[in-house]
This record gives structure tokens, C-alpha cells and sequence, in this order.
């Protein structure tokens, strides 16, 4: 069953939601480095670019807390940003560094975007929502992709190298959560993993 959501507009001004909200504006604005005739320069916009988005992605959370300005509103939109920017890496990846991921590896790739997929209609399906998570699997899972983007595109190589282990940290985040959402009849946000859930203020019951 679905959980309704209520918050007052004014929660939306707080700053740890309108670095989410503006995190969702953010990601759109990536699409401008494609169209950039200089391939050097646009690699350049897009490193800066990407930077400040995951630095939002992290500050969101770490003012909230600070501020004790946490909120179910907040996870949601937290969460719904996360979905839009972490699953474009893998295009962003194609698109500049190429060279970083080939042949068969694309094959996983677009297999674990799948399994994301099916996890995610799974979510809306039997909680009416997507709930927002936070495993362990999961930040480490984004930390590495994040910092994964911009090794690739500093140093092609080495981002090479550390391509499998990011791999099999992504498979191991999307299987475990995968089974929570289908063995949890409520997903508590402050959840760890699937193995400890740490209480929170906002369980959702």
C-alpha cells in the first residue's frame, strides 16, 4: 500500500531540498557538453559539472542533519535524484570515455541497468513509491561510480582497471536490495542492510 506524503510547500525552500530539487534541474544541463564542437573543452564543462552535482548529492544529507532539518520529503527527493543521475553514468561513460569500457563489458553494464530497472518498477509496485534507501552496498555503489567518472576521465588506464571491482559492488547493491523490496513488507530508509535494519525516526509503517 502506498504511503501518503505530506509536507507544507515550505519544506521545499529548506536547503538540503533545494539542493536535491536542484540536483534534478543539474542533471537535464549535462546533455550541453554533447553538443560541443571542442571535444577537449567539453570533456572540461562536464568534469565541472558532474563535480558540483555529486557535491550536492552529498551536502543535501549532511545539512539536513546538521540543521535537523530531515524529512521523508527530503529522503524522496533525495532518492528521486539519485535515480536520474547515477544511471546516466553509464551514457556519460560511452559518450567521453569510451575506450575506458569494451567489448563484452557492455553486456554487464546494460545488465546491471536492468536489474536497476526491474528493481525500481518493483519498488513502485508493491510500495506505490520508490523508497528511498540507504545501504551500505548503495553508498559505497555510488561513491565508486561517482569517483569511478571522474577517474575515467582523468586517467582512462586506471579507471580501466578498477572497472570490475566497481562492477561487482553494483550487482552485489542491486541483488541485495532487489531482495528487500521483495521479502520487506515496509523498507525503513535508515536501513544498512538486509541483514541489520538501525531504527529511524521515519520507518515507514
Amino acid at each position: 500500500m502506498a504511503d501518503k506524503l505530506e509536507f507544507e510547500w515550505s519544506d521545499l525552500k529548506t536547503i538540503p531540498n533545494m539542493l536535491s530539487i536542484s540536483r534534478l534541474v543539474l542533471v537535464p544541463a549535462l546533455i550541453i557538453p554533447y553538443a560541443m564542437e571542442d571535444k577537449y573543452l567539453a570533456k572540461i564543462v562536464f568534469l565541472v559539472m558532474f563535480i558540483i552535482i555529486g557535491l550536492t548529492d552529498k551536502l543535501d544529507g549532511v545539512i539536513a542533519r546538521r540543521l535537523n532539518q530531515t524529512s521523508q520529503l527530503g529522503a524522496k527527493l533525495d532518492a528521486m535524484a539519485d535515480y536520474v543521475f547515477y544511471p546516466m553514468i553509464a551514457f556519460w561513460l560511452y559518450h567521453f570515455t569510451e575506450n575506458v569500457v569494451e567489448g563484452w563489458w557492455w553486456y554487464w553494464v546494460f545488465l546491471l541497468l536492468g536489474l536497476f530497472i526491474v528493481k525500481t518498477v518493483l519498488g513502485r509496485i508493491k510500495f506505490g513509491f520508490m523508497p528511498p534507501v540507504h545501504t551500505i552496498g548503495g553508498k559505497a555503489f555510488a561513491a565508486g561510480l561517482y569517483f569511478f567518472m571522474i577517474i575515467a576521465v582523468l586517467y582512462p588506464d586506471v579507471a580501466a582497471t578498477l572497472f570490475p571491482v566497481l562492477m561487482i559492488i553494483g550487482y552485489l547493491n542491486q541483488i541485495e536490495e532487489s531482495i528487500m523490496f521483495i521479502t520487506h513488507d515496509h523498507i525503513d530508509h535508515n536501513t544498512r542492510s538486509i541483514f541489520k535494519n538501525l531504527k529511524g525516526p521515519f520507518q515507514y509503517k
